[in-house]
């Protein structure tokens, strides 16, 4: 489901963008990060557990649940933001 997020473009103008909800998820990671060191503590998988997700220091493999990183690489955020990674 979309939800409505108000951001600011260059010029200062406010403008309503629609979110999906896995675009959601990933601002909120991004915004965990910028706000706190410790990780948001919530796990996540992929969503085809057929599938598999391997960087240095994190790595996903079928139905198997985990925490993200402190400092997510910005490849593991748009796995999450494309839906190919989501909410445990």
């Amino acid at each position: 489901m979309a939800e409505k997020k108000t951001t600011k473009a260059a010029n200062n103008v406010a403008e309503d963008v629609e979110l999906k909800d896995s675009e959601k998820t990933a601002l909120e990671v991004q915004e965990a990060e910028a706000q706190s060191k410790e990780g948001s503590g919530q796990k996540f998988k992929l969503a085809d557990p057929k599938t598999s997700y391997q960087e240095k220091g994190f790595t996903l493999v079928g139905e198997q649940e985990k925490e993200l990183p402190e400092d997510p690489s910005d490849q593991l955020i748009s796995r999450i933001k494309s839906g190919f990674i989501v909410k445990a």
